[in-house]
């Protein structure tokens, strides 16, 4: 797999969740959540996807700084690439949306530069916009009465775990709870390896995942690809149910811009089919 960015052909942020019942080893405890009660039988690890599970799931909008470090081949190119911008959910009248805004790139050693570029999922549409290139592209992915839940259509593109919550994965990993990271005591620690049955398995070979014991919502998300890039991606300032405006949703472009709308196709007709 050899993506500069997250890309047109999908809203390259994978939301997947994490299992309750992962195997793995447990090495330490965890704070609880303020306002949860966790089961004192139940094993550390266990708490941990128990309170992500609960706030997922109450989970009705979210803003984040976002910065997502791309390195491709880091044993032969080393490449990097520095992505910086903002995360918009939101999740109202029955449908769901992801919006990423991105600000500014840094490749390599040079200086950082503006370089705008948005990524919007409605349910329906994927919508990438390049300002530089001025061209607007959008790919219909599902009937306009049959949305899909913005977190599950990305979590099948791209590794960035926990959104979701804990229920969804459990056929995907072995997961084991590291040791408290002793450069910030706040975040739990978890890695996730890809098992070989996975859907996953031909993408990613594991995946570290750091949630803040604060919210209980990913902090980090650093994975391994089968073609040894990594992508390393943090979130920063978190809010979450907040007031979000509907029109924050909305992509307005000049006119001159060019644009590349594709619907979806549809199935041929079965010939003879009553």
């Amino acid at each position: 797999m050899r993506m500069s960015l997250i890309c047109t052909t999908a809203l390259y942020i994978l939301i997947l969740g994490i299992s309750t019942s992962f195997g793995g080893t447990c090495c330490t405890s965890s704070p609880s959540a303020e306002g949860t009660a966790a089961d004192p039988n139940s094993s550390p690890l266990q708490i941990i996807l128990d309170h992500l599970q609960e706030n997922a799931s109450k989970l009705t909008s979210c803003t984040s700084k976002i910065e997502y470090l791309f390195i491709q081949d880091p044993d032969l190119l080393d490449s990097h690439m520095l992505r910086k911008g903002t995360l918009y959910y939101l999740k109202s009248d029955g449908r769901s949306q992801v919006k990423i805004q991105f600000d500014t790139l840094k490749q390599d050693d040079f200086d950082e530069e503006k370089r705008p570029e948005t990524y919007l999922f409605d349910g329906v549409w994927l919508t990438k916009v390049d300002y530089a290139l001025e061209q607007v592209d959008c790919y219909q992915q599902t009937p306009e009465d049959k949305p899909l839940d913005a977190f599950d259509f990305i979590s099948h593109h791209f590794p960035l775990v926990g959104f979701s919550g804990s229920k969804q994965f459990e056929k995907e990993f072995d997961v084991s709870l590291m040791e408290t990271p002793s450069e910030d005591p706040n975040l739990a620690h978890l890695v996730l390896n890809v098992r070989e049955n996975s859907r996953y398995s031909k993408d990613y070979k594991n995946i570290d995942f750091w949630i803040d014991y604060k919210t209980y919502l990913p902090h980090r998300v650093q994975a391994l690809s089968t073609q040894g890039d990594v992508y390393d991606i943090r979130f920063l300032a978190i809010q979450t149910n907040k007031k979000l405006e509907k029109r924050t949703f909305t992509v307005e472009t000049p006119e001159h811009f060019r644009k590349n709308i594709e619907p979806l196709k549809q199935e041929p007709e079965t010939k003879g089919q009553d």
